[in-house]
């Protein structure tokens, strides 16, 4: 980003008071499955946003009958509210992407669904949505998996990408969407004509992000029996694949995508996961890859050195994330999905210590063993840590709630003054004890799964952020110093 530097005006606070913190009675660090009155059919994915605005996070599921909204209660327990809220549909709902679209405040849902018109649900405001996709151009009848948000144009209202996998019918194609977002309430579809869409390519997971620092968005696509393409923003609304110069080769079977900077060079990195289950000499069959990014735009596979193990999965949903809070990105996959044989896979949660991922699955009690595919973070309880929702297909989902004792957190909330008012592709960067740690705020990653659209930083004993930097989506910078720790952060954008 070249914009000069702006402070902008600054709003601290402590931890959100709407959603009072979990009383837990002691146990052994780790993971436990929480009892929270989630109960699932067929699910596929899932999404955490504060929907009402109580301060405590909710959560939207996808599944074979249809979605499902969960209420959370501020005491740790769900009770669904589907009917209540306005949710109906559709039916085959495969991913779940949250985001303020409208920017009037609160969040919106879009769904993607394999089996007929995907969903778009505007919140209303008062507990209750209304289903918009058809009146706002988003509609697609195509078999879809997931979607992602984005300010692709840099106009300053979130765009939205739409990927399609599967043939709902022989005579028709699966080219992805690329919907523009024209500021009334209407979408325009520019995937072919801006590049960004191609024809039969088998796309399963899009993300968005600034891969070769000119400060627009890139789209990083999942490609199915194909290798992933990085497609590049060309700032005047074109996208043009990046050649083999970048270093994107595979793998073969992609389907989820967790972008960040995993070895802490203060650039975004990629984790595509893969069917690892095949003959070991079968190039298309292989362990989810780790591609890291040395900030030229270009990406090296990384996937051995860093200790990411072939387990003869089908990896699915994936998450960097910082589960323990020491302050940097951890490693999580969910397996299993809808392949034949899938129904007994576990996920995996690695560790990264000293540019290393070790698996700590079972020492910590994190297996599930099911046949998964979403996978999404949040800190459900309030406890200042973050849990894990394992999104099962063919038994119930597992939410684990996480006991491993983080250390201090600072969670960075950003309020953009135009229509993205969550910041969403803004990177958010701290300096802790000299060394840089970036976080890029989403809406829609892993396998057609959202987490909440803020910047994590885990601080240890002692620890304090020296200084706080946030490169806006339309190239603006603010900066701070002095930030005090174990707090929420709220930034408005200049």
């Amino acid at each position: 980003m070249t914009a000069p530097s702006i402070l902008a005006p600054i709003a601290i606070g402590l931890l959100l008071t709407g959603c009072s913190t979990l009383q837990q009675t002691a146990s052994p660090p780790g993971f436990v499955p929480a009892d929270a009155g989630i109960r699932t059919d067929r699910a596929r994915s899932g999404g955490w946003a504060d929907y009402d605005g109580d301060g405590c996070i909710d959560l939207l599921i996808t599944q074979a009958g249809g979605p499902v909204l969960y209420h959370n209660d501020c005491r740790g327990r769900f009770s669904d509210v589907t009917t209540s809220a306005g949710l109906h549909g559709p039916a085959g709902g495969m991913g779940v992407a949250w985001a303020d679209y409208d920017g009037d405040g609160d969040p919106d849902a879009y769904i993607a669904s394999t089996d007929g018109p995907n969903a778009l649900y505007r919140n209303d405001g008062d507990g209750t949505f209304t289903e918009v996709a058809a009146a706002a151009g988003v509609d697609d009848p195509r078999a879809s998996t997931t979607a992602t948000w984005g300010d692709y144009d840099r106009d300053g209202d979130l765009d939205l990408f739409v990927a399609n996998r599967f043939y709902p019918r022989a005579d028709s194609d699966i080219t992805d969407r690329l919907y523009r977002n024209d500021g009334n309430g209407r979408f325009t579809d520019v995937g072919v004509a801006s590049g960004a869409a191609v024809k039969d390519r088998k796309t399963f997971s899009g993300a968005w992000f600034d891969a070769d620092g000119n400060g627009t968005l890139d789209l990083y696509l999942a490609v199915d029996f194909g290798d992933d393409q990085l497609l590049l923003n060309d700032g005047r609304g074109h996208f043009r694949r990046a050649g083999p110069g970048a270093g994107i080769s595979g793998p073969a079977h992609a389907m989820g995508l967790a972008i960040g900077d995993i070895d802490g060079n203060g650039c975004l990195d990629v984790v595509s996961t893969n069917n690892t289950r095949g003959r070991a000499d079968d190039r298309e069959h292989g362990p989810s890859t780790l591609y890291l990014n040395d900030c030229s735009g270009h990406f090296s596979d990384a996937t051995t050195r860093w200790g990411i193990a072939d387990r003869g999965t089908v990896d699915w949903g994936v998450n960097l994330v910082d589960w323990d809070g020491d302050g940097d990105l951890d490693l999580a996959i969910v397996s299993g999905g809808m392949l034949k044989g899938g129904e007994n896979e576990t996920n995996v949660l690695y560790e990264n210590r000293d540019g290393r991922l070790y698996d700590v699955t079972d020492s910590l009690g994190a297996a599930v063993t099911g046949a998964a595919f979403g996978s999404a973070w949040a800190d459900y309880d309030n406890d200042g840590d973050l849990d894990w929702l394992v999104v099962n297909s063919r038994r119930n989902s597992v939410l684990l709630q996480n006991r491993s004792g983080s250390g201090h957190t600072l969670v960075v909330k950003l309020r953009g003054r135009g229509a993205n008012r969550d910041g969403i592709g803004a990177l958010v960067t701290a300096t802790v004890a000299g060394r840089e740690r970036i976080r890029l705020i989403q809406a829609g990653s892993g396998y057609g799964s959202t987490g909440p659209p803020v910047a994590r930083f885990g601080l240890g004993s002692g620890d304090r952020i020296e200084h706080l930097r946030v490169d806006w989506p339309d190239g603006r910078v603010t900066t701070l110093t002095g930030v005090p720790e174990q707090s929420t952060l709220t930034i408005r954008q200049p």
